[in-house]
């Protein structure tokens, strides 16, 4: 290649450099929510950790005799979760267990649920339902625009269900962490699966603050005509307060 023409080539190797497609990552992260249980109010922390690219999520909560906890453990592969495990611990009057662990190298899925074991074959688009909130995310992130539709492969318990989420537009939510710019989804599955209860949730519906990484700022679900809200009081991304004057963590 002679001079003139390695000037005219070389830099458009490294504009084409600079524009590959890099897969969106995940920064750690300490947030505190409030919802109610038990007609009680109670504080959720929920937390993110990252150690040489395995990615621990926990939600944690307890009010009274009642606690609950949900760890999560993932890699990640071009933006794509990569579950490892998943266990969900709820104790107090009613007391349920459900675990979920991914061995790719044996190609199946275990999952627990009502005390039962069930094997699935390992797919690496399955998420439990605590990573795929991050899968979420993950998905809004690798987006030049929200999508109208996100769909993701959930399991609990014997089944393998299609989560879908449809965009109903985007708000500004006046929360204890300030005025946030959130995308609010809902959920459109006719059921969400064998639940416990055996009852259909009539809506489901979520909002992501769209200047922090889509960090979940509100879910809302109607049941039986009754509301459960999950709203954010604060949170850390990467060490740094999304608010700094407000509530403390």
């Amino acid at each position: 290649m002679n001079r003139s023409l390695r000037l005219i080539v070389l830099p458009l190797m490294l504009l084409s450099a600079g524009l590959a497609h890099a897969a969106p990552t995940l920064t750690p992260y300490d947030a505190r929510y409030t919802t109610k249980a038990m007609g009680l109010n109670m504080t959720l922390r929920r937390s993110l950790k990252a150690t040489d690219g395995h990615y621990t999520l926990r939600n944690k909560g307890e009010v009274l005799v009642a606690s609950l906890e949900e760890i999560a453990h993932f890699t990640l592969d071009d933006g794509q979760i990569r579950g490892e495990d998943f266990t969900y611990k709820l104790r107090g009057l009613i007391s349920r267990t459900r675990e979920v662990k991914f061995d790719p190298e044996a190609g199946v899925i275990k999952s627990l649920k009502k005390k039962r074991w069930t094997e699935h074959p390992w797919s690496p688009e399955v998420l439990d339902r605590l990573s795929q909130q991050e899968q979420l995310r993950l998905a809004l992130m690798e987006a030049e625009q929200p999508p109208e539709t996100l769909r993701f492969a959930v399991i609990d318990g014997p089944r393998i269900s299609t989560r879908t989420l449809k965009l109903v537009g985007e708000e500004v939510l006046d929360t204890e962490a300030g005025k946030l710019n959130t995308v609010r989804y809902r959920k459109v599955d006719d059921r969400e699966g064998d639940d416990d209860e055996g009852d259909e949730a009539r809506s489901s519906e979520i909002w992501l603050a769209t200047d922090h990484d889509y960090l979940m700022v509100l879910t809302r679900h109607f049941e039986k005509g009754t509301k459960v809200e999950i709203k954010l009081v604060n949170a850390a991304i990467d060490g740094e307060l999304i608010n700094p004057e407000g509530p403390p963590l």
